[in-house]
């Protein structure tokens, strides 16, 4: 499921209204410099569907994190970036990685900024898709 990353930070890249935005993965330093940016991060499996089968449906939620400065046009940035972020994700198929085909990822939801002290604004948006894994099978 961690083989998702690159293609979400590759997708993001491509997206000429966001030039100007550091798009970085979790295995990068984490200090949240330089800004803006948008951190891209594996939140974990959500749910597991058909447990008990062979193969096992796993449902993944991915993290798309806008870290702004706080400034008069945070905001603006904020939502642009936002709709940007949505644009080339919601209902894109990542297709096959590590050999498992993803189902089109959804937006799930959006949680409410995170202000700090060092000035910084960052909004989540999580989006979530899916795919099979294969367990052994008995004989």
């Amino acid at each position: 499921m961690f083989a998702l990353e690159a293609p979400i930070i590759n997708r993001l890249k491509a997206v000429a209204a966001l030039d100007g935005w550091d798009v970085r993965g979790s295995m990068r330093e984490a200090s949240r410099l330089p800004t803006p940016a948008i951190e891209v991060q594996c939140g974990g499996a959500e749910s597991v569907q058909d447990p008990c089968a062979a193969s096992v449906g796993i449902a993944v939620v991915w993290s798309v994190f806008l870290v702004v400065r706080y400034s008069e046009q945070a905001m603006d940035r904020l939502d642009a970036a936002f709709s940007e972020v949505i644009g080339a994700l919601h209902n894109w198929r990542p297709g096959e990685a590590q050999g498992r085909k993803w189902k089109p990822l959804r937006i799930d939801s959006v949680k409410p900024p995170v202000l700090s002290e060092q000035g910084l604004i960052t909004y989540g948006l999580m989006f979530k898709t899916s795919a099979r894994f294969e367990g052994v099978r008995d004989a």
